[in-house]
């Protein structure tokens, strides 16, 4: 793939994630996250990468992503594990990646216990069955309902990690929350100011390539981050084909036609016109009988770019989810992006013009609103090529790399 065109001051760092310490490691990673900062906003995009996703990894062949890490270090590729990561995201995705930092499970629990846990909005049920040595059975069930959990290090994991009653899409989807969260907590405790004297302990629970002081000029730019200017992008369903490979392994073949323009939306900065207008203003009321579903809603309407303005419960119990427009006109609005994001038609949309810039829409949840359709959301919003897939002639491994 060609490089994506971005500005020259742009931080890339690849965030992995691995069943192995992170100080001695040959394994998978399962959980690659690009998180792509840009200083001039200051703004940052967050991409998930499928651990299936069939790649060219340079020198090897084609392979799961999550196994070039693995093939690195075994090797002896230049640069080991992150060299040879590094590589074949740039080569199958157009993403130079400047930096790395990896955290296996007892390194990712560490940090989070570190920072008092993790606050996280669970949108959809979510129950699995996990090893726990610390259990008398040596495992524990677990049973998530939507609403706002605070997770300790050992939870936290388990949510980033469950698979059982969900797809890996989803996992991708639950590893920004916690990512999310954990800059929330950062902030609240006031941690940045703080990394030269945690630099050790951040050094014995995870491996990076960063050095200190390009720590400090992240955590510089993480200061002034408004979270509004963090864009989470998935690379899902709509642009990967399922396939067999030939060793029999179960992969996700990509449509190249749509790969490119997905990265290139996903890593582009907020527009300068875009970021010099404020977000809209929302209010949620909710009209459910459970509490925490209002600040669910938050959480989500968040991610969309909305500044939420308040939570509280509603005048009185609504059947069905409905959404009250008080900007003047529907024109350059944010009326279409709510329809979409709760399955609501024209007639569930309330046009109360006022005068007033403390708020632009209502959003009134009811019985009927489930957390969950949110997450089905497609955070590809361009249009996307309707590709013709690979024959299968066409991406089985080969001794030789494919074309330039």
């Amino acid at each position: 793939m060609p490089l994506v065109e971005q500005p020259g001051d742009v931080i890339n760092v690849l965030v992995l994630g691995s069943d192995r310490p992170a100080t001695n490691h040959v394994g998978c990673t399962d959980v690659m996250i690009v998180v792509s900062v840009n200083p001039d906003m200051p703004s940052v995009s967050l991409l998930s990468i499928p651990r299936d996703f069939y790649a060219w990894i340079p020198g090897y062949g084609f392979d799961k992503i999550n196994t070039a890490y693995n093939h690195g270090t075994r090797n002896d590729y230049p640069g080991g594990g992150p060299g040879l990561i590094k590589a074949t995201i740039e080569y199958n995705l157009g993403i130079r990646i400047h930096y790395y930092a990896l955290a296996g499970f007892d390194g990712f629990s560490k940090i989070v216990d570190t920072l008092g846990g993790v606050d996280v909005a669970v949108e959809c049920p979510l129950s699995d069955t996990f090893p726990d040595p610390s259990s008398p059975t040596g495992q524990t069930d677990i049973d998530w309902l939507p609403g706002i959990q605070h997770l300790d290090g050992k939870h936290a994991l388990w949510y980033a990690r469950s698979r059982w009653s969900t797809s890996d899409f989803d996992r991708n989807r639950r590893q920004q929350q916690v990512l999310r969260g954990l800059y929330r907590q950062i902030m609240t405790l006031d941690i940045i100011p703080k990394t030269p004297q945690l630099w050790d302990v951040l050094n014995e629970t995870a491996s990076t390539d960063l050095g200190l002081d390009d720590l400090l000029y992240l955590g510089s730019i993480g200061s002034q981050l408004d979270m509004m200017n963090v864009k989470s992008r998935f690379i899902g369903r709509n642009v990967l084909q399922s396939w067999t490979a030939p060793n029999g392994g179960y992969v996700l073949v990509p449509y190249y036609e749509a790969i490119g323009p997905l990265v290139s939306e996903a890593l582009a900065p907020p527009a300068s016109s875009r970021a010099q207008q404020r977000a809209f203003r929302v209010e949620v009321w909710n009209g459910t009988p459970f509490e925490g579903l209002g600040y669910v809603a938050a959480e989500r309407l968040r991610w969309e770019g909305f500044e939420v303005v308040g939570v509280e419960p509603a005048d009185k119990a609504y059947l069905r989810t409905q959404i009250v427009r008080f900007t003047a006109s529907p024109k350059g609005s944010a009326t279409s992006q709510l329809i979409r994001l709760y399955k609501r038609d024209n007639s569930d949309v309330i046009s109360e013009p006022i005068d007033s810039s403390a708020v632009d829409y209502r959003v009134i949840l009811g019985s009927d609103y489930d957390p969950c359709i949110a997450t089905k959301a497609n955070w590809y919003p361009g249009p996307l090529a309707t590709p013709t897939p690979l024959p299968p002639a066409a991406i089985a491994p080969s001794p030789t790399p494919p074309p330039q």
